[in-house]
Formats: structure tokens, C-alpha cells, sequence
């Protein structure tokens, strides 16, 4: 675990761990982590709503 660096991780939203960064879940709370660092979810792991195709009325 030494060669690895801290860049390749990231901190769960949803549990304050450190997650290996290409982690498609969460180990310790199941969240999406991949998701939402592709901004599918945010970190209450609801969908993001893409704004800039939408309307505003």
C-alpha cells in the first residue's frame, strides 16, 4: 500500500472513508462512488440533473 499514492482516492460522501478512486462502490457503505465522480449522482446519490439542457422559466 506504500507505492500507491493519495491521489488515487477519494473520501466518501456518504461515510467519510477513503475509497480507492476506480472503486465502482463504496466497501464500506455501498455508494456509487464511480457515479458520482462522473457526476451521474451527487452525494446524497440522487441523479444530477444535467441544467444546462433545460429550460428556466
Amino acid at each position: 500500500m506504500q507505492d500507491i499514492k493519495n491521489e488515487e482516492y477519494v473520501t466518501c460522501p456518504r461515510c467519510e472513508k477513503e475509497v480507492y478512486k476506480d472503486a465502482i462502490t463504496c466497501p464500506f457503505c455501498n455508494f456509487g462512488i464511480m457515479a458520482w465522480l462522473e457526476g451521474v449522482i451527487n452525494e446524497n446519490g440522487e441523479p444530477m440533473k444535467k441544467s444546462s439542457k433545460q429550460k428556466v422559466y
